[in-house]
């Protein structure tokens, strides 16, 4: 059972971003299965956050997983690359982030421009077009990641691309990406007019 499970020991996170950056970024590095980075990540932005001066860093479950619990100042993110978790932090609204490996798409070829058109749209597929080949694989890694925290920032699962959508992703704005050892790390952040989960 879940409750049983002991969160790994994880090295210190390593900061992606500036203190003080619209989305701060933090990397962990967790060797163990899924179920157990979730424990590690929960366990470690609970001490952020308190950390942080928040005097109670619990947690509730939304449909769309774990969510600071009601008065927190803090909103997160988070996202899972192999041993790598990604976890974004915010007071400026519903942050989203995403990790993209650079070695995992369609090897760089035709495949990746296809996927791009098709879920990041007929502008990111033509500067995917253009890249030598030599560096697709990168570039589909950054815009994927890109397209991933924008939707994460609005709530919305993967969906293919169409002028509707991008109305509705219109709100996240893209506040950083950093690349890191072969990861692309991206975070965007929806402010808290647009927060879904102030919604009805």
């Amino acid at each position: 059972m879940t409750a049983a499970l002991a969160a790994p020991m994880t090295a210190p996170a390593l900061r992606l971003t500036g203190e003080g950056a619209p989305v701060e970024l933090w990397l962990l590095h967790v060797v163990a299965g899924r179920e157990r980075q979730r424990l590690a990540a929960r366990a470690w932005l609970a001490a952020e956050r308190v950390r942080r001066g928040e005097a109670q860093a619990g947690w509730i479950e939304t449909p769309k997983g774990p969510a600071p619990a009601a008065g927190s100042r803090w909103n997160s993110s988070l996202s899972y690359c192999g041993p790598y978790i990604l976890c974004g932090l915010s007071r400026l609204g519903m942050p989203g982030v995403d990790l993209a490996a650079v070695d995992g798409g369609a090897g760089g070829g035709e495949g990746d421009i296809d996927v791009a058109r098709l879920y990041c749209g007929p502008a990111a597929a033509a500067r995917l077009a253009a890249c030598e080949p030599a560096g697709r694989a990168d570039a589909f890694a950054r815009a994927w990641s890109a397209l991933e925290a924008r939707l994460k920032a609005c709530r919305r699962g993967l969906e293919e691309y169409t002028p509707v959508r991008e109305c509705h992703l219109a709100a996240a704005r893209l506040t950083s990406q950093v690349r890191h050892e072969g990861l692309w790390a991206s975070a965007a952040l929806c402010p808290p007019e647009n927060d879904p989960r102030q919604a009805g």
